[in-house]
């Protein structure tokens, strides 16, 4: 019997549940808390095997000794009150192995028809695995704590940086405005007065020049030079530091201006001009002008001795893929107008095409061409300001195409 169940039925029924229950049960009888029930989850949890039947707990589980449960079950005992508590660690010594496991239990006391206490039943639960996960998962949110930290830092350094960046930026853009106003005034207005007083000197003095004639058309030709290569630096600098490419532009409106421009120096060439139908561009108007007249202007330029220049002027659109290396279109294009300019002129080695668009590059000198070696550099310039691209193809005397891609 064990302790005052009222019949034999009873106890069978109980023991019946206990052993078929898949959590460690145990029933401990009187103070001495003697070891009469527990089911095979319990032992395994004991980790003693069947020999702990009938033994006191804390002689069969020699480990509870210096924890708590001993205690707690007494007080249980005591008290009839029932105990309960979760994610509780236990020292255990399993199969010869110390470890310490994790359990919810709960100790509850059975009464006899008196009234009075005989027992405990033990229930638990082990979370150990579920507890390893937690802190895991605690650790591994402190790592992060400790990253989303590092991260804020880092983040707050590059912002930092990128502030600093864009202070020497706007004081580089400020400098370059600065040079603007420099080119445009302080070194243009001494370089008009020497072609001025020059022209004076050849108008009102050329006998008395004699062949010092000569050498004052040296200078004028010098200040000349001098004052083209400030214009087109001027033009570099602004399209630099002034763009507004948000505007819808009609490059075919761009094109006329261009050619209306121009129109004395085609009559001079006998050039021949066809213009297709030309698209509608987000862009600088004024930019874009500069960029097309550089364009036309060097076709008029480069062309073959004695051959009257023929350039053409088509327009297509290509999808985004098809943009020529290295230039990296933008993911969120529709595409690019491919605008080309292209000519039967002198043309060049393709070996040169990354250098005809670096500033102050010629392939030729200037006894055989004019130029300052700027006009390609503005145009690749306005094309990447308009998120676009410009290459060129050519062979010696075969003429070249200059494609200017901008986006749809």
């Amino acid at each position: 019997m064990i302790g005052d169940p009222e019949s034999l039925d009873n106890e069978s029924i109980f023991r019946a549940l206990v052993m078929e229950s898949p959590i460690p049960i145990a029933l401990l009888v009187g103070r001495q808390m003697i070891i009469t029930v527990a089911n095979e989850p319990q032992l395994a949890v004991w980790g003693k095997g069947a020999n702990v039947f009938g033994m006191p707990l804390a002689k069969a589980i020699p480990e509870m000794e210096g924890q708590p449960f001993l205690a707690i079950l007494d007080e249980v005992y005591t008290t009839g009150v029932t105990f309960a508590t979760n994610n509780t660690p236990a020292n255990m010594v399993i199969d010869g192995v110390s470890k310490t496991v994790y359990f919810d239990f709960s100790f509850k006391p059975l009464r006899n028809q008196q009234g009075a206490v005989f027992g405990i039943i033990a229930t638990g639960v082990e979370i150990t695995q579920q507890v390893a996960a937690h802190q895991a998962l605690l650790l591994r949110e402190d790592q992060l704590r400790q990253q989303s930290a590092e991260l804020d830092r880092q983040v707050a350094e590059r912002t930092q940086q990128l502030e600093d960046s864009i202070q020497d930026l706007k004081r580089s853009n400020q400098n370059l405005q600065q040079f603007a106003y420099i080119a445009s005034h302080d070194l243009q207005e001494p370089l008009r007065k020497v072609q001025q007083f020059g022209d004076l000197l050849q108008n009102q003095y050329r006998t008395e020049l004699g062949e010092g004639i000569n050498y004052l058309e040296r200078m004028q030709q010098a200040a000349r030079r001098m004052s083209s290569l400030i214009r087109d630096l001027l033009t570099f600098s602004r399209i630099s530091t002034q763009r507004n490419t948000s505007r819808s532009v009609s490059l075919t409106t761009i094109m006329e201006a261009v050619l209306q421009n121009m129109e004395l120096l085609i009559q001079e060439t006998g050039a021949i001009i066809q213009v297709s139908d030309l698209p509608q561009v987000a862009g600088d108007a004024s930019q874009l002008e500069q960029l097309f007249q550089n364009l036309v202007s060097n076709a008029l330029k480069f062309h073959k001795p004695g051959v009257a220049p023929q350039i053409q002027i088509i327009s297509s659109r290509v999808a985004a893929n098809d943009i020529p290396i290295p230039f990296k279109p933008h993911p969120m294009a529709n595409g690019y107008y491919r605008i080309e300019v292209i000519d039967n002129g002198i043309g060049f080695e393709e070996k040169y095409l990354d250098r005809i668009f670096m500033v102050f590059q010629r392939l030729h000198g200037r006894s055989e061409f004019a130029g300052t070696g700027i006009g390609l550099a503005i145009c690749e310039k306005v094309a990447l300001n308009h998120g676009g691209w410009i290459s060129a193809q050519s062979q010696p005397d075969q003429g070249s195409t200059f494609s200017v891609y901008l986006p749809v």
